[in-house]
């Protein structure tokens, strides 16, 4: 087991690399981190010990000035800056509440953002179906449906 000088806490060393004057989101700036950050954008901090196990800091600073992370929630970033760290722009909510508050191209599911099936048909009320958990156009499976049948019909007699 290695040992060496103690790490400054936490605080200490998360402060000085946030930056307080960043975009301004209804009236109140981004704090930015200036640290580590991971392919998407959020900041990583060093909890410290040997093992290097790292956290967000967004979750950081929420639990250091707010308070615990209520259990079965996730923060929301309301100003949608992955490095932001102000919790007035974070919210606890719950993961599905997250994932549709997403912005449109980070949605997992690019078929969830469109309007129209391939044919120009619109996905509303009347002309969607739901099989399988997957949406149907209803005027294409119709046409597909009205094909079929006409085929079967055509080659008995």
């Amino acid at each position: 087991m290695k040992k060496g000088p103690k790490r400054r806490p936490i605080e200490e060393r998360f402060w000085p690399r946030v930056d307080k004057s960043g975009p301004i989101w209804e009236g109140t700036p981004c704090w930015l981190w200036m640290g580590n950050k991971d392919k998407l954008g959020y900041g990583r901090i060093s909890l410290g010990g040997w093992e290097g196990k790292l956290t967000l800091t967004h979750r950081l600073a929420y639990e250091l000035l707010i308070g615990p992370i209520p259990e079965g929630k996730e923060l929301d970033h309301l100003c949608r800056n992955p490095s932001c760290v102000n919790p007035a722009h974070l919210e606890a909510v719950s993961h599905s509440t997250n994932l549709k508050r997403g912005l449109p191209g980070k949605i997992k599911n690019p078929q969830s953002v469109k309007t129209h099936c391939p044919k120009g048909h619109p996905y509303d009320l009347f002309n969607t179906v739901f099989e399988s958990g997957r949406r149907i156009c209803r005027t294409c499976r119709n046409t597909r449906r009205r094909k079929r049948y006409q085929t079967r019909v055509g080659t008995k007699g």
